[in-house]
């Protein structure tokens, strides 16, 4: 379910070039382009960020193999953070 909003972006932009390449309607492709665009900037990440400002150390590789297999829907970065912890 992670992945619609992402996916639902690249669709609508390969959407818009094909609607100016097909249908020869530049400005109707613009708009999905700006649409997927617009769409892209305002959804959630789907990796998150990983940055360093509430890190607590290095990443165990055996804890974060351990809790993904406790957890099978999280990703790398959800291990990472609750590993830390």
């Amino acid at each position: 379910m992670k992945y619609v909003l992402p996916a639902l972006t690249v669709l609508m932009a390969v959407a818009g070039l094909a609607v100016w390449i097909f249908a020869d309607n530049l400005l109707l492709g613009l708009g999905l382009v700006a649409l997927a665009l617009l769409l892209g900037a305002v959804a959630p990440r789907v990796v998150g960020r990983l940055g360093t400002d509430n890190s607590a150390g290095d990443a165990d590789p055996a804890r974060v193999k351990e809790y993904r297999a406790q957890h099978p829907g999280a990703t790398i970065a959800d291990a990472i953070r609750a590993t830390r912890k």
